[in-house]
């Protein structure tokens, strides 16, 4: 496995797992609603109690529910993970840079003159700035096995 790469995809993909944690949250409030009791009228009802015009199916609509929330909570957990990387990170004095550089680098998909002119720093500094926060962040994330990839 390369860890580097992996830690890359995890920031470059950080954007869109956040944005999957919403459509997830609107996904669970959707089916929960469907399945939300109604008020019931003689007029809307057929003999047996259930409305014609729409079949429920409890079932999926349960097992939907429980997939939706499993993704979310596994989703939230890897979100939790990278963050908590890029915390760590940032424990010694002065290394608060490196999660900033990783962020715009990966999050925010800057280039190198945008990033260089934010934060003060030359391009070139820029860039190894940003190798030593991957591999810092690689670490942090996969432990022992990134070290040994270094």
């Amino acid at each position: 496995m390369n860890c580097i790469r992996e830690a890359e995809n995890y920031l470059r993909y950080y954007r869109e797992l956040n944005q999957s944690l919403g459509h997830a949250d609107r996904m669970i409030n959707k089916i929960k609603w469907q399945c939300a009791p109604r008020a019931l009228g003689a007029v809307n009802m057929d003999v047996t109690g259930v409305r014609a015009d729409k079949p429920v199916n409890t079932l999926n609509q349960m097992y939907q529910l429980q997939k939706w929330q499993e993704m979310r909570e596994r989703t939230q957990a890897e979100i939790d993970k990278i963050e908590a990387a890029l915390m760590e990170i940032c424990v010694d004095p002065g290394c608060e840079r490196y999660r900033d550089i990783l962020y715009m680098w990966y999050v925010d998909k800057r280039d190198k003159e945008g990033i260089a002119e934010e934060t003060g720093y030359s391009r070139r500094a820029v860039f190894y700035l940003r190798k030593s926060a991957i591999k810092k962040f690689s670490v942090a994330l996969f432990g022992f096995e990134a070290l040994q990839a270094i």
